[in-house]
């Protein structure tokens, strides 16, 4: 995507926010905006080793247990 395209993408999104005239959408907008940004600053994830291993003992733990969601579940999310 060039400059100009991403600009015009920009551009178009905030026609779309500004034609918002229910303030709880606007609030939902903007959760959603800021949770989105907030998750861009964490990316690239960087585990170490140790902290792989006891993300997946947890993992593990709560397949065994039955803890989570069903895959069609997740495939929609």
């Amino acid at each position: 995507m060039t400059a100009i395209e991403l600009e015009a993408r920009k551009t178009e999104l905030i026609r779309e926010i500004l034609n918002i005239d229910n303030s709880e959408v606007l609030d939902k907008v903007r959760q959603e905006i800021h949770k989105w940004l907030s998750i861009s600053e964490k990316i690239p994830c960087a585990y170490t080793l140790e902290e792989i291993k006891h993300r997946l003992s947890l993992t593990a733990e709560d397949a065994i247990a039955g803890r989570g969601i069903e895959e069609d579940e997740a495939n929609k999310i």
